[in-house]
């Protein structure tokens, strides 16, 4: 998946990311967790505003998620049925 793909956020649906074939989201609280997670492995303990919006458009990448194993993320393939 490519790294350009962005996460969108709505009320009903939280953080989430709709293709023909794939889907995923989550709540706004895991998040904005992961995104804590991220300003803390790099090191970053008292994030200054703008390192946080910075953080929060780099976790929005759909790339970044790759192999997250959060079971709070909901992940569907669409369309496909074994037959």
């Amino acid at each position: 998946m490519s790294g350009d793909v962005l996460l969108d956020y709505n009320n009903h649906l939280g953080w989430h990311y709709i293709s023909g074939t794939f889907s995923m989201r989550m709540s706004d609280a895991t998040f904005q967790w992961h995104v804590e997670a991220y300003l803390k492995q790099q090191g970053i303990t008292e994030p200054t505003f703008e390192q946080k919006v910075a953080a929060r458009q780099y976790c929005r990448r759909l790339s970044f998620w790759e192999g997250c194993t959060d079971p709070d993320i909901q992940r569907y393939v669409i369309g496909r049925h074994g037959r």
